[in-house]
């Protein structure tokens, strides 16, 4: 059965009942979509709820639900029109590699935002250390927890034009979040610039330091 999805507000609708209403959030528009099969379709299952509130609102979204409360999310996603090829790509996915790299993408984004509006050398090298470090390290007590994929028609602006069929995979990969901040925090505290840093950069890194997990 054939799901269409409006563009700018992305609330996924299962083959069933539709999910809750979900608040508007605002975020750039995206391309109008309707899905046209499932994992679960030929048993006659739903979207989960993960995934349609990972399309909706992110990994922070589904680390806000009850099962997850006390971890930190990370799903692993690729995009293509061969299914296996995808299946492939979701059962060979190493959580202690691959995990890593999802890790220093969010550590990333996390000084990115930190910084906008300040010079670009705020932190000096050491924004740069902790990314490679923590891309290079060894991630544990990670696990792979489940997958999923949709397949999806995307349409052009005017909302009837086809653009593309791709099959969107999922992987759902957790780990406790104490866990992952005490690795987290050996790399903050163990990465070192590769020059001395200013009192200002010192002071940057430190408020940076204090808050990190604040919506990280």
């Amino acid at each position: 059965m054939i799901v269409s999805i409006v563009a700018a507000s992305i609330a996924v609708m299962s083959c069933g009942s539709a999910p809750e209403e979900k608040k508007p959030i605002e975020k750039k528009a995206v391309a109008k979509f309707e899905i046209i099969e499932h994992k679960a379709s030929a048993i006659g299952g739903d979207v989960p709820e993960w995934v349609q509130t990972y399309i909706y609102d992110g990994n922070t979204g589904v680390e806000k639900m009850e099962k997850y409360k006390d971890k930190f999310v990370f799903i692993g996603e690729d995009t293509g029109t061969n299914l296996n090829a995808l299946r492939l790509w979701a059962q060979g996915f190493n959580v202690a590699q691959d995990l890593a790299r999802l890790v220093s993408m969010r550590v990333q984004a996390k000084f990115a935002g930190a910084a906008a509006g300040s010079p670009d050398d705020e932190f000096g090298r050491y924004f740069e250390n902790v990314v490679k470090n923590v891309s290079d390290a060894k991630i544990s007590g990670a696990r792979k927890e489940t997958d999923f994929w949709i397949f999806k028609r995307y349409f052009k602006v005017d909302g009837k034009t086809v653009d593309r069929e791709v099959y969107d995979y999922y992987v759902l990969n957790t780990i406790d979040q104490e866990t992952l901040k005490k690795q987290l925090d050996a790399v903050l505290n163990g990465t070192t610039p590769d020059k001395p840093q200013t009192k200002e950069q010192k002071a940057a890194v430190d408020r940076v330091k204090e808050a990190f997990y604040e919506g990280f």
